[in-house]
């Protein structure tokens, strides 16, 4: 999760003017976030004594090393827990906040903040006890100070399996039933002792969407012993060093000129830059620079100090990814809500003319659909949409995993025909940056073989749901993928027995979910019932739809029908 929100486009030119004799500015290069880390607006201060429950943070001392040194030094995990409806025998939701501080999605996932949680739902129809769980190395969760300084040697101790056992670890350190509970509330002095929730003797449900949703799939292979059921939403449980495929789902979800002219903008100008006529290059790469640095309606006073010779200095990967500017918030608004006012523009030459359906590059040359794209880059502006600042310990962090297992390196990919990335992003381009953020400690390549060996796209576990997307770009690396080297798989509503796969008899074997249409990532964690000023722009989005609450109710519904199923049979 990378740039000012939660999409995978490197943006490597900030939107900075220039001053005459400076160097175009060159940012440094982002490899792909996996996208579900939530940018949310803190409730004002006004607003905090509304909330229906304060939750403490809590901690819990863990082994950095579950495997080899058990005995060695511990570092605190940080969690929070909700018992507003708990009841002894009732089962714990654990919420997974993934790659990220956890702390901002306290008061949306365990205080229902402005709109309801899936966790807290399920917490009150199940009179269960609500947690949500901070991963190791993100937030207050740090083995180990994390910034360019971290060794190689420490960085050793984030690999998927240490993160899974933490879960386990955490899960085992809660009273059995039988204990005595000290007090139903969620401030107690220690929650370990509080609540005799031992997942021997109580069900323990995992959530999770995106890198969480992987986290909630695998927790259920591994240990079942701990995890009885499971939510994945969104999960991209097929590790992949080349993921290409990321752009093929928003390709596929664009109107048919806006995508022909796309595509043959992205190749004209990668066939620019690749070529040998120097003029060319310059002022191709001036021509993007200045309709980044613009604004709309014709305003170009941001690029004021832009020169041929600054833009000769930026280089092509940066120049070309400008061509992914309007695709920054597809990830969680979809084509409709992000893209389509692009598309509007371009097709209709900033509402000058009707479109026409082949495009205009088929229709009236190249010189057109480009001068129309850069001119819709500018009108929308992009780049001066306000967001959050990085997290320089959560970007670190998550950066390591993906160079070290994950990959997920969403190349351009110079061999489909349909491609709308620039092919300057390529695997060795995304292998280069992960090693020279650490020099030492990374193998060769993602080892994802550590993710995929619970099965991938083949996994078949029990009593877990999966939720997906239509036109989510991580839906390519999920079970639902379409994708022609995935086994095409299906999902189905029908819930399947308790502690039994669904039946995996043919080739293209069902699995139990659903696939929300026309929706993309991890969009029903939550919903927003009442819009607010904390939910008024690209900011505020992560693990919900904020362009319709459809998923929230159809996902919520779906997987309480798998527990009223499945609970029942726990211990049996």
């Amino acid at each position: 999760m990378l740039f000012n929100l939660f999409l995978s486009v490197p943006l490597l030119v900030g939107a900075l003017s220039f001053t005459e004799g400076s160097q175009a500015p060159l940012g440094p290069f982002k490899a792909p976030r996996l996208g579900t880390r939530e940018n949310l607006v803190s409730p004002h201060v006004a607003d905090r004594d509304n909330l229906p429950v304060e939750n403490l943070p809590k901690f819990i001392q863990i082994p950095i090393d579950h495997f080899t040194q058990k005995a060695s030094a511990r570092f605190d995990n940080r969690y929070w827990i909700n018992a507003t409806y708990w009841e002894p025998g009732g089962p714990v939701f654990l919420f997974d906040s993934g790659e990220q501080n956890a702390e901002p999605l306290l008061p949306y996932y365990l205080q229902e903040y402005h709109g309801l949680s899936a966790t807290m739902r399920l917490a009150k129809r199940y009179n269960g006890l609500a947690i949500l769980w901070e991963h190791r190395f993100y937030g207050d969760s740090l083995p180990f100070p994390v910034n360019e300084n971290t060794t190689a040697g420490q960085w050793q101790f984030l690999t998927t399996e240490q993160a899974l056992e933490d879960v386990v670890f955490f899960a085992n350190s809660f009273a059995h039933a039988g204990s005595r509970p000290l007090s139903n509330s969620s401030d107690t002095s220690d929650p370990l002792l509080s609540f005799p929730v031992h997942p021997s003797k109580t069900p323990w449900v995992m959530l999770g969407g995106s890198y969480p949703g992987i986290r909630s799939a695998l927790m259920r292979i591994r240990n079942p012993e701990i995890i009885f059921a499971s939510w994945a939403s969104s999960a991209p449980v097929e590790a992949q060093v080349d993921m290409s495929s990321y752009y093929k789902a928003a390709e596929r979800s664009l109107t048919r000129n806006c995508s022909a002219d796309w595509v043959a903008i992205t190749k004209y100008v990668d066939n620019t830059l690749n070529g040998t006529n120097e003029t060319a290059i310059v002022n191709l790469k001036f021509d993007l620079l200045k309709a980044r640095l613009s604004g709309p309606g014709g305003n170009t006073t941001g690029a004021d100090g832009l020169t041929l010779s600054q833009a000769n200095k930026t280089s092509d990967v940066d120049a070309a990814s400008i061509l992914m500017d309007p695709l920054d918030f597809y990830q969680y608004y979809g084509f409709q809500a992000s893209v389509l006012p692009f598309c509007n523009i371009l097709e209709t030459q900033n509402r000058t003319a009707a479109p026409v359906e082949a495009g205009l590059v088929a229709q009236f040359g190249i010189d057109v659909g480009l001068k129309a794209f850069l001119t819709a880059i500018a009108e929308l502006d992009y780049d001066s949409i306000p967001g959050t600042p990085d997290d320089p310990v959560q970007d670190r962090s998550w950066m390591w995993q993906y160079c070290s297992e994950y990959g997920f390196y969403q190349r351009g990919d110079p061999n489909n025909l349909l491609s709308i990335e620039t092919s300057f992003l390529s695997l060795e381009l995304f292998q280069q940056q992960c090693n020279e953020a650490f020099p030492q400690g990374l193998p060769s390549s993602p080892q994802v073989g550590n993710v995929n060996k619970y099965g991938g796209w083949n996994m078949n576990p029990s009593n877990v749901m999966f939720a997906n997307g239509e036109f989510d770009p991580w839906r390519t690396m999920g079970l639902a993928s379409i994708e022609s080297n995935a086994p095409q798989r299906t999902p189905s509503v029908a819930v399947p027995a308790c502690n039994t796969a669904p039946s995996s008899s043919s080739a293209s074997s069902s699995f139990f979910g659903i696939t929300y249409d026309n929706m993309v990532h991890v969009s029903d964690m939550r919903v927003l019932i009442t819009p607010d000023a904390n939910h008024s722009d690209f900011k505020t989005v992560g693990f919900y739809s904020p362009i319709s609450q459809e998923p929230f109710y159809a996902g919520l519904g779906l997987f309480q029908m798998a527990l009223d199923e499945w609970l029942p049979c726990f211990e049996k």
